[in-house]
């Protein structure tokens, strides 16, 4: 059973991104692999963000905070890369937007902790952690404000939609013009079949989106585990 805690380093997740930082030998491209976990968060879809995205998001943003001199607590830095993050100079900024998607709808890690006795303290040490980069940014003149791009749709999600309008509006204008044949037998069973053809369309492609996104969320955790492994 993984590490869970209300902190920021309090989950393995945390330690994974950790241990990828010490194994970057420059200091640029240990604060790149830091944004890059911003980043992360940026590209997924409204409402869908994974936990353990939302979860080293936090702990980069715990690093950040802590290399420019605002640490938990007064603890130690975990890394010397004050300069780097200056360089960056967008890196508060990114930081702040990503705890706000992650604190907000939408967000697994929140949901989840949302379900527990420990929610508030888990809010209450983001909330810190975005107080303390705040401050950051003050003494070292950086910005706070970042408007990441919106993510792009989901190209099958959007054909989901488009079908989806396309038979709601045939339906619409089968039935007005099955109304202005009311009492018409024929009219009436051709209504009926096109109702059951309705039904039975809507639910093979339910079926299918179902195995499909079932088959897609057990890749990315099977991808996850062996990523953790290697």
């Amino acid at each position: 059973m993984g590490a869970w805690g209300p902190h920021s380093f309090d989950n393995d997740t945390a330690a994974d991104l950790l241990d990828r930082l010490k194994n970057l030998d420059q200091p640029f491209e240990q604060a790149e692999a830091v944004c890059e976990s911003f980043e992360a968060v940026f590209e997924a879809l409204a409402g869908d963000l994974d936990a353990d995205l939302a979860s080293t998001a936090v702990a980069g943003a715990e690093v950040i905070a802590a290399c420019l001199g605002q640490p938990k607590d007064g603890a130690e830095a975990p890394f010397d890369l004050e300069a780097s993050f200056k360089f960056y100079d967008d890196s508060v900024g990114m930081a702040l937007a990503a705890l706000d998607r992650v604190t907000t709808g939408g967000s697994e890690l929140a949901e989840q902790w949302d379900e527990t006795e420990d929610a508030g303290t888990w809010r209450a040490s983001v909330a810190d952690l975005a107080a303390r980069l705040k401050a950051a940014a003050k003494v070292h003149d950086l910005a706070t404000d970042f408007e990441p791009d919106a993510p792009e749709a989901d190209p099958e999600q959007a054909l989901r939609s488009d079908v989806d309008q396309v038979y709601a509006d045939m339906m619409v204008e089968i039935e007005r013009l099955a109304d202005g044949a009311a009492g018409n037998a024929q009219v009436e069973v051709l209504r009926h079949l096109v109702r059951k053809l309705h039904l039975i369309h809507s639910d093979i492609n339910n079926t299918r989106y179902f195995i499909a996104d079932s088959l897609d969320a057990l890749t990315a955790r099977i991808e996850g585990l062996e990523g953790q492994r290697s």
